[in-house]
């Protein structure tokens, strides 16, 4: 896909989303654009809070003072113009200055106090006067779709009143990569630029075509510059799901840097990376790494976030004496994205890390991809022609499928995919939980309530025992469960009670309250009516609107009851889910628009016995593909392996005697997948 036809896509995107969502275009685009870097790693979280005042603008804001003591603030430059323009140093600096100045003003009482209280923006100068002390650095993001001038380089951070300020520029440049790529800009450490000399090394394995290895200690202050420079981009999706479960600071690695650093080595395992490519010079047996291209961190990333975090919380941690082992494993480009996810789900089967394994690749995300690239959804509004829902399992895909269409290939793809069809994995999670009558975890952001929608799905072993149960009808209720969510979001954007700030947190909020409400009366909503028609009934609309503007009050009057000075804080607390099922009151929906539990279950029943026998199908074709003698080949190494049990014997020899007309049956095929899985787990080779 070319530069033009990238920035023509975003543009396309921002106004397919801005008229989904009721929302101005600039509006529409931050959403966009924040869901990509949501999803990169780069950023944890994105409220929309517009403030423009004196010299002063913000355009949203992230709190993260819990992991990070971090509070990131949102500049947007949304142009729209078919011809990109230029982003000057000037225009660069004006922008930053009025966030800038936004902060310092938030940080006296005066300026607080002459605010108007019903704007959401009142809400966030109060938090960071109240949260002053906690906030050790403010990220300055400005979001543009003009194109940075070539003049404007890096921009340095600095220190303001015992805090480090930090810029970034997020251009259209910057955000076509990331959109194509679904990556932000490569990584790339090169030690002797920042720390004026290479890292010593030992090499390790070296006689392997896909991956060499390296073994190396690197000093504790070196891990926590580079994280600091690339932040969460730093650790490999897995890993940062793990994170967001887990949090990011370990009290005993935090309390060995503090009191006993001399002693970290001996006390902490390490880490383990991946680089994509290393420049390595090596004498006598000696290495010095010099330069790493798409450096991860696949093992070890809460040591990491750690020792970064304590230099932040405490100004007299001295990193000097702290040294942390260190597995280097440089992976050929083209084996990165089949490799470096088994090394962390294996390095990781320790700390359980694989229990959340959602890679793009995991069964789940593949299975809904395929289903939707299958089930045609109904034609509405008069039209005769069915389109798909498009299901991203990696972000850009949709993008990326269309890179090489002709013009003419590329609006027949767009006519069967349209892109107000497209569903992401962070779409999917905040509509699931949301529906799952769990808003405060949807509300506590993107990356933390796609950790908790990773637990619901579980790991690979975990998916086997739930498999069935992700079927046909589980997607067109997923399906009819986001027109409903999206159909949410437009009512609370339009409606005249609504002052431009809390939606995310009135949307969930307003649907678990009124799926709260159906349970409690033994219904469900009906999918199936919602999923043939493609739209929400009237009861509903009606509903979400009456609650909405309740749920709006009760938060804001509630955070001020609980002295929370933020209302999204508030919002991301199990005491304000709490408080909302004891005051709001919801209306019963019409039983046009519901079914009754028992009629639900009976289907779900049924959805996964169909699901059943599809899945046994489909193992019998994968046993048969892999031909009689894999099967003897895996045999023969089962006879000599401890880990194949002798019933796993049985089944492989059953296997390696497959012919035309005699085919291990569905359960038996399903057993000899998991008998595979174990062999090729243990070192057999495919």
């Amino acid at each position: 896909m070319t530069q033009r036809d990238c920035e023509a896509e975003l543009q396309q995107e921002v106004a397919i989303r801005a008229t989904a969502t009721g929302d101005f275009t600039e509006s529409a685009f931050a959403d966009v654009v924040t869901g990509y870097l949501e999803d990169g790693g780069t950023i944890d979280g994105y409220e929309a809070c517009a403030y423009k005042h004196r010299g002063m603008r913000i355009d949203g804001f992230f709190f993260n003072l819990d992991d990070e003591a971090t509070l990131d603030l949102f500049i947007v430059d949304y142009r729209g113009k078919q011809i990109i323009e230029t982003l000057t140093r000037t225009e660069s600096e004006q922008a930053f200055k009025r966030a800038e100045t936004f902060f310092e003003k938030s940080c006296t009482a005066r300026f607080v106090d002459g605010m108007e209280v019903s704007h959401p923006a009142y809400s966030l100068a109060l938090a960071i006067l109240e949260q002053a002390d906690r906030i050790r650095r403010v990220r300055f993001i400005l979001l543009t779709d003009a194109a940075l001038s070539e003049r404007v380089k890096e921009i340095p951070p600095k220190r303001e009143a015992g805090r480090e300020w930090a810029y970034r520029i997020w251009d259209i440049n910057a955000l076509c990569n990331l959109v194509t790529t679904g990556e932000p800009e490569e990584i790339v450490v090169d030690f002797r630029e920042m720390f004026g000399q290479p890292l010593p090394c030992l090499p390790a394995n070296q006689g392997s075509e896909k991956v060499t290895s390296y073994l190396a200690v690197i000093p504790g202050n070196w891990l926590g510059a580079i994280y600091d420079r690339f932040g969460g981009r730093l650790l490999e999706q897995n890993v940062r799901t793990f994170l967001q479960t887990r949090g990011k600071v370990n009290k005993g690695i935090q309390r060995t840097i503090l009191e006993d650093p001399e002693m970290f080595f001996a006390f902490n395992n390490g880490i383990s990376t991946t680089a994509a490519e290393a420049e390595v010079d090596v004498n006598r047996g000696i290495g010095h790494i010099k330069r790493l291209r798409k450096l991860q961190i696949v093992n070890g990333g809460q040591t990491t976030a750690s020792i970064f975090n304590v230099t932040k919380r405490f100004k007299d941690a001295n990193l000097e004496n702290i040294r942390v082992q260190m597995k280097l494993s440089v992976i050929q480009e083209e084996a990165v994205d089949e490799v470096v996810p088994k090394i962390s789900e294996y390095a990781n089967t320790q700390n359980r890390i694989s229990d959340a394994d959602l890679f793009s690749n995991h069964p789940f995300h593949v299975r809904i991809e395929g289903i939707a690239g299958r089930l045609l959804a109904p034609a509405v509004g008069g039209s005769q022609i069915q389109t798909y829902w498009f299901y991203e399992r990696a972000r850009g895909q949709y993008l990326n499928q269309q890179a090489y269409l002709t013009r003419a290939k590329k609006n027949e793809f767009q006519l069967k995919f349209p892109r107000s069809q497209v569903i992401t994995k962070t779409d999917l999670a905040r509509v699931i939980n949301t529906f799952e009558r769990r808003p405060d975890i949807v509300s506590r952001g993107a990356q933390k309530n796609f950790a908790e929608f990773a637990t619901f799905i579980g790991g690979r072993e975990a998916w086997k025992a739930k498999q069935e149960n992700i079927n046909d009808a589980w997607y067109r209720d997923a399906v009819s469960k986001t027109i409903a969510f999206h159909a949410a979001e437009r009512l609370i954007q339009e409606a005249p009670w609504y002052a431009q700030g809390y939606r995310a947190n009135i949307v969930t909020y307003s649907i678990a309250l009124i799926v709260e409400k159906i349970a409690g009366a033994k219904r469900e909503l009906n999918f199936e009516r919602i999923w043939q028609r493609q739209d929400i009934g009237d009861g509903l609309r009606s509903e979400i609107l009456c609650v909405g503007e309740k749920v709006l009050q009760r938060i804001v009057a509630a955070a001020q009851e609980n002295n929370v000075s933020n209302v999204t804080e508030w919002c991301k607390r199990q005491a304000c889910w709490a408080d909302l099922k004891n005051t709001i009151v919801v209306n019963v929906l019409p039983e046009s628009e519901l079914i009754s539990a028992g009629d639900a279950q009976d289907g779900r029943r049924t959805a996964r016995g169909e699901q059943k026998i599809t899945n046994e199908a489909e193992a019998q074709i994968h046993v048969v593909n892999r031909t009689a003698t894999y099967w003897k080949r895996m045999l023969e190494w089962g006879e000599r392996s401890p880990a194949i049990t002798p019933t796993d014997i049985d089944f492989l020899r059953l296997a390696s005697q497959i012919t035309a007309r005699k085919v291990p049956s569905g359960p038996q095929s399903l057993r000899l997948i998991q008998i595979e899985d174990k062999a090729i787990a243990e070192g057999f080779k495919m």
